[in-house]
């Protein structure tokens, strides 16, 4: 093909069930693509007025592939259309594997295999495309679906997976925040509308075993009402009779109660007053802005425009800007599974990553509740390296390449991820990539799960001689999934 420059070797064409698994070797010499210079690659099966591409691959020359990879590297992006190319010895040849499945049509018996070749208008040369028929009568083997890439494709993956169990905690922490409005207290006792607030709040977090009660905290926010003096001596004592009220009611001691006041809210009132639609707003904004509450800003605010603007805030503004906010700080000793299942309805958020996999790993691995929990733990935990290698984990047990990614995406270089990385490629079908990852899991720590991976790698790859150690590793060590392929190789034989 293309020129003559590139040839094939090794192929086979295989029918499993509905599938047709195309696989092929691509080999050239080192001169074939330029350093900075890409070849698009792709095959068609051709017969009579019959037709269908195959998926393309990208051979980009040695600097092409640098800038490229530093790009994918950078902007943490992966490229799932480059083929990996392997040099073969000391020698100036290479080649890459292509690998593509599509949906078996009666015609493709006996069709023709023609590629497709494009050079990229790189390095000041025009774009060039080439086809060729490589073979005019293909042999499609059909191999019955208890062959082993069926077995790979739809067998449980559960013995393949790393998951990862976070360390036991002695404790988490843990905070309940909320706002409480004053114009919702309107009719009720002041002190006592917010002990019933904080009460709930506080009993409904202490009735789980092992938690703890650390810190209360509270801020008042108080609106304009006249004068500054007089406004702040009535936040004051309105404060000081919440927290005696507070402490005296035993639900909060002294120690752990610290109450604040913000007397007059102008950061809150500017904030409504910017995303509103009010009469000379950038007026009124710079007023805040400029005008000290001691140099007369509310007065001023009050006179501006016949005091129809200040009228509009009153009305809309302060209402919203007089508020208690609190902030209740607990710890909680690490909980059973019962409690953890209880907490998991009522309020999982205030679970620690712990408590969730707890809870997770009282199920059967792979079931739908552990996977929920999985998935769940890595919505609360987005920056945990365990939560997002846990749900890749998952991901991939359910045939999510794309999501599986995603989760991966930002921990390529911890040594934890390698065998789900490993797992993810062999499951692409980029079996040098995942050859990669699986040999520096391995490296990273022996676990019987990878030398099992690395049998299926090479069992897949056609070297049974190399699968069958990995395997019987893999077996010695407890892993029953490597017994069931030890099996179907001997039955093989």
């Amino acid at each position: 093909m293309y020129k003559g420059e590139l040839h094939i070797s090794n192929e086979y064409f295989q029918r499993q069930g509905d599938l047709l698994h195309i696989y092929m070797k691509v080999g050239y010499v080192n001169t074939t693509i330029g350093s900075e210079e890409s070849l698009t690659f792709t095959p068609m099966l051709r017969s009579n007025n019959n037709m269908i591409h195959l998926s393309s691959v990208l051979v980009n020359g040695s600097n092409k592939e640098k800038v490229e990879h530093r790009a994918e590297v950078l902007q943490h992006k992966y490229r799932n259309d480059v083929a990996v190319v392997v040099k073969e010895g000391q020698t100036d040849r290479r080649f890459f594997i292509y690998e593509s499945t599509v949906p078996y049509q009666s015609w493709m018996n006996h069709s023709a295999l023609c590629v497709e070749t494009e050079r990229c208008n790189c390095n000041g040369h025009r774009a060039q495309t080439y086809e060729d028929c490589v073979l005019s009568n293909i042999q499609i083997l059909y191999a019955e679906n208890k062959s082993f890439d069926s077995l790979f494709l739809n067998g449980a993956f559960l013995a393949w997976m790393q998951i990862l169990k976070p360390e036991k905690q002695k404790s988490s922490n843990f905070m309940k925040t909320g706002i409480i409005k004053e114009k919702d207290l309107e009719n009720m006792s002041h002190n006592q509308a917010v002990f019933d607030v904080l009460s709930s709040k506080i009993k409904n977090a202490l009735q789980y075993y092992g938690t703890t009660l650390n810190k209360v905290d509270l801020i008042v926010y108080g609106a304009p009402i006249g004068n500054y003096k007089k406004n702040e001596s009535q936040s004051m004592a309105r404060v000081h009779s919440l927290k005696r009220d507070l402490i005296h009611s035993r639900l909060i001691s002294k120690n752990l109660l610290d109450v604040n006041c913000i007397v007059e809210d102008w950061d809150s009132i500017s904030s409504l007053t910017e995303g509103s639609n009010i009469e000379m707003k950038e007026v009124i904004l710079n007023i805040i802005k400029s005008v000290d509450v001691a140099n007369g800003r509310e007065k001023i605010l009050k006179n501006l425009h016949q005091g129809i603007p200040y009228e509009y805030m009153h009305a809309n503004f302060f209402p919203n800007v007089s508020r208690i906010t609190y902030k209740l700080s607990f710890s909680r000793e690490d909980i059973d599974i019962q409690t953890g299942r209880l907490l998991l309805k009522e309020d999982p958020s205030t679970m620690s990553l712990s408590d969730l996999y707890t809870v997770a790993f009282s199920y059967k691995t792979g079931s739908s509740e552990f996977n929920d929990i999985i998935y769940l733990a890595v919505q609360f935990f987005p920056e945990n390296p365990e939560a997002n290698i846990n749900a890749a984990a998952i991901a991939l047990m359910q045939g999510h390449t794309a999501l599986a990614h995603k989760y991966l995406l930002h921990w390529q270089t911890d040594p934890r991820a390698y065998n789900n990385l490993g797992v993810l490629y062999l499951l692409e079908g980029n079996r040098n990539k995942a050859e990669v990852y699986l040999k520096l899991a391995l490296s990273s720590g022996v676990n019987p799960r990878i030398y099992n991976n690395l049998g299926i790698l090479y069992l897949l790859k056609g070297n049974k001689d190399k699968a069958e150690i990995y395997l019987q590793i893999a077996q010695s060590a407890g892993v029953e999934q490597a017994t069931t392929i030890l099996q179907y190789i001997k039955s093989e034989k």
